[in-house]
């Protein structure tokens, strides 16, 4: 468990060995990242199953792949955010932020699962506001006007035909009357369009560029009153037969009753359609209405509740907080963290990881032919002397020599071979490091040559 929790945390298991104080703190980050990673499991098992309705045994899965994501990015968070950094805290400003993200989507579902009998409640109240509310609207569109009208054409038709044509039939509901009225409007449009023609001719206007009473005039003046008169034979018709169907004459309530015995079944069946399709919507939001228990209704319906209740509300923010605090621990540790004995010896772990990857790149090459390698069967001490890379820029280029050749460093110094086991024993050793440097290193001086000497340059060892 040890090791599994110093994995999660992003450290590096052999340099903190070598610090053994270092692993309590190590433990404590991966343990936080490993409690952030079970949260999000439960917390995506919960909004699976109860705001979207998957089965038990597919959430689980599908909150573990999520879990696992949840782990890994965690862990990157903390490994990328070192103790010892100049500037932490800027750099560490987006981390928190998706840290914050992500405690906001993982805290969400929890807090609805605590309160989630209160939502349930809520949620039923919210529902039937609105079917109220789709209720009203039915009555006040155009559907429910068309079906309250009907209705109320259907009850007087039916009061006609009972009393035998003796109760006057609503002269707003005789089909002719209506077919008059129609036929007027329509009419009246007509006349109101040749009548602006006529004035625009008359005394000019955008699309009249020229005014007067001239033949265009005439006509529109000639067909506007044909409008007019047709209008003023309408109205008389329809008073006419207002008069026929308010007479108290049996000849007149014979024609009441016709009329409404025949305008009856076409009144009925307009009434069913309107009802029908006003059952045919209801059904539909009823069943939208009934099927909706998503996430977006239960947090609207957890603001309503908490909304009402200042106590329900102040436990919700501290759930919320809490919930928040523990997605966000693995960052807020690492920041709170101060630099240790791990972040020293990692220093030097990656500098001599530095030290040996320019050491391969130079000693034994990247793959040129002009590189020069290590011969096999000579000293690499003095190979390494020779042969180095330091500040100062690269070392010239050295030719692998044939095999049986003296081979030669890259400042032509040959690299000989003693005894049958091809390195040097530890006495020339010492006696190579004892060697006096006679070379003589004289500053120059300014506007005069130098005389003897020889120059010590930077690369001279």
């Amino acid at each position: 468990m040890r090791r599994f929790l110093i994995a999660l945390s992003g450290a590096r298991p052999e340099v903190l060995e070598r610090c053994p104080s270092e692993y309590g703190k190590f433990e404590g980050i991966g343990g936080a990242v490993l409690t952030t990673a079970v949260l999000a499991v439960v917390s995506m098992t919960f909004a699976l199953n109860s705001a979207l309705g998957v089965n038990v045994v597919l959430a689980v899965l599908a909150a573990l792949v999520w879990g696992l994501m949840i782990l890994s990015l965690d862990r990157w968070l903390v490994s990328t955010m070192k103790a010892d950094a100049p500037r932490r805290w800027p750099l560490a400003v987006p981390r928190v932020l998706m840290a914050l993200l992500l405690g906001f989507v993982i805290s969400t579902p929890l807090v609805l699962q605590i309160f989630r009998s209160e939502i349930d409640a809520q949620i039923v109240q919210i529902k039937q506001q609105r079917a109220d509310t789709f209720a009203a609207r039915q009555q006040q569109g155009n559907v429910g006007k068309d079906v309250g009208q009907l209705r109320k054409e259907v009850a007087d038709l039916e009061k006609v035909i009972s009393s035998g044509g003796d109760v006057p039939i609503d002269t707003g509901q005789d089909p002719n009357v209506k077919a008059l009225t129609a036929e007027r409007a329509k009419q009246q449009k007509l006349a109101d369009k040749h009548y602006n023609e006529w004035q625009c001719q008359l005394y000019g206007g955008p699309s009249c560029p020229k005014k007067g009473d001239g033949p265009l005039a005439q006509d529109s003046r000639r067909a506007y009153e044909k409008d007019k008169r047709r209008i003023d034979l309408i109205n008389r018709q329809i008073e006419d037969r207002k008069r026929e169907l308010n007479a108290g004459s049996e000849e007149a309530k014979q024609a009441r009753l016709a009329s409404a015995q025949d305008a009856l079944p076409k009144a009925k069946a307009q009434l069913d359609a309107g009802i029908k399709r006003q059952a045919d919507l209801q059904a539909s939001f009823d069943a939208e209405n009934m099927a909706t228990n998503g996430l977006l209704i239960r947090i609207q319906a957890l603001n309503e509740v908490t909304g009402k209740d200042s106590s329900l509300g102040v436990t919700r923010l501290l759930l919320f907080l809490l919930f928040l605090l523990i997605e966000c621990l693995p960052v807020t540790i690492k920041l709170m963290q101060r630099p240790g004995n791990y972040e020293k010896v990692l220093a030097l772990a990656e500098k001599h990881e530095f030290r040996d990857a320019r050491g391969t790149f130079t000693s034994q090459g990247t793959g040129d032919p002009g590189t020069p390698a290590s011969p096999p069967g000579r000293s690499q001490d003095v190979w390494r002397i020779w042969s180095r890379t330091g500040e100062t820029g690269p070392q010239p280029v050295v030719t692998v020599p044939e095999d049986g050749a003296a081979y030669r460093g890259p400042t032509g110094t040959r690299a000989e071979t003693v005894g049958e086991t091809g390195v040097y024993d530890s006495m020339e050793d010492q006696e190579l490091r004892r060697m006096p440097d006679d070379r003589t290193m004289r500053v120059p001086r300014t506007g005069a040559e130098r005389p003897g000497g020889v120059e010590l340059l930077p690369d001279d060892d």
